[in-house]
């Protein structure tokens, strides 16, 4: 029987806004993640290692929206990695 284990880590957690944001505003969100606490997407007949953004946003009332995006992470080949 297949079983799935499903583990989270918080890697990384950044704030990106704070106080009364102009409504339709568009808030970029750019991130590097710690290259010793990731690693590539990987899936093989008996793992996978996946990763995901969850995005939360906290109004001032504590009304909370979260939503999950998955997210694939890719080594881009260059002159400096080993």
């Amino acid at each position: 029987a297949d079983t799935e284990i499903r583990e989270a880590t918080e890697v990384q957690n950044i704030q990106l806004a704070d106080g009364n944001i102009c409504q339709k505003f568009n808030i970029p969100i750019y991130m590097i993640f710690p290259r010793l606490f990731t690693c590539i997407t990987t899936i093989s007949k008996t793992f996978k290692i996946e990763f995901e953004v969850n995005v939360v946003v906290l109004f001032k009332d504590t009304h909370m929206l979260t939503e999950n995006f998955p997210i694939k992470l890719c080594r881009i080949p260059t002159k400096y990695n080993f």
